[in-house]
């Protein structure tokens, strides 16, 4: 009887998963929008290694050093912290440790963008073996996070994620109010007005994309005079290689079929359909199954 009245109030503490849900969506949010925004100021890390030159996306970096700051100051991530949440031990329900708030910080930043990184490479047909079974091992994961969030609505886990499990830690709300410095809470003040601009960055490129195709105008009818000047191809020849086609890859803004290799080829060099005219990237390539 003792012990259903301990479990109670732990039960009573624990945040709604509209909550957890939300906060989740909210980090989630904080990648993809760092990194529209430095690639549309062309900001990013060049690493020169005996002559050769990679660029990486600052993204990541800035990601986890958000973060962990929240982590230190508030005891829970950007998006816990905003919808006021903190993580503490599963058992004592104390303060994480400094180890322990490396190590989430380490795993908010690592899996989104890894999971991202495998999803594109798998949509461009460049990913590896060993990368495929990555991305088999996310939807195993995600399998896992549904069964625990289903038993965390039920009342039957007192954490709704695998990886707060793993870390023997859990969501609940503040005992008692956090106290800052000046400086600090400005800082946290200022970076959680910045959730409502992350939400708008996010909207707006979906925006951007949905509506790409309808914003474009529609291109003249072709004179029949012109047919033979513009050595359309035939059906089912590739208008780049002018060979049958491999590996059909239809242009969602054009309309037209290539081989995936040569559109592949044609948008990374000039990112436009070779035979419109018109800007395309990577995401407007659909490839077409026969069978």
């Amino acid at each position: 009887m003792a012990e259903g009245a301990n479990f109670a109030p732990n039960l009573a503490n624990n945040p709604s998963i509209f909550e957890v849900s939300a906060s989740e969506v909210l980090d989630n949010l904080i990648y993809p929008a760092f990194s529209k925004i430095f690639d549309y100021i062309g900001l990013r890390l060049n690493i020169h290694v005996n002559g050769t030159t990679f660029s990486e996306d600052l993204s990541p970096a800035v990601t986890f050093a958000l973060q962990y700051f929240y982590l230190r100051q508030r005891g829970g991530s950007f998006g816990e912290s905003f919808y006021g949440l903190q993580r503490t031990t599963t058992l004592n329900e104390d303060q994480i440790s400094n180890r322990k708030k490396f190590l989430s910080a380490t795993l908010l930043t690592l899996l989104p963008y890894l999971e991202r990184k495998l999803r594109q490479r798998s949509t461009q047909h460049e990913a590896s073996q060993w990368e495929e079974y990555l991305i088999k091992a996310f939807h195993a994961y995600n399998a896992a996070k549904a069964v625990n969030t289903f038993l965390y609505i039920a009342k039957y886990s007192v954490c709704h994620s695998p990886i707060l499990r793993f870390l023997g830690l859990k969501l609940r709300y503040p005992s008692k109010e956090h106290r800052e410095d000046r400086a600090s809470f400005m800082i946290l003040k200022f970076l959680e007005m910045m959730a409502f601009f992350l939400q708008f960055i996010q909207w707006w490129y979906s925006n951007k994309q949905r509506h790409k195709i309808g914003g474009l105008q529609n291109p003249d009818a072709i004179r029949k005079s012109k047919l033979d000047e513009l050595h359309i191809p035939k059906t089912g020849i590739c208008p780049i290689c002018l060979m049958k086609i491999s590996n059909p890859t239809a242009c969602a803004v054009s309309g037209y079929v290539f081989c995936w290799k040569c559109i592949a080829n044609q948008i990374k060099h000039k990112k436009k359909c070779p035979v419109t005219g018109y800007p395309i990237s990577i995401e407007d390539l659909v490839r077409i199954y026969e069978n």
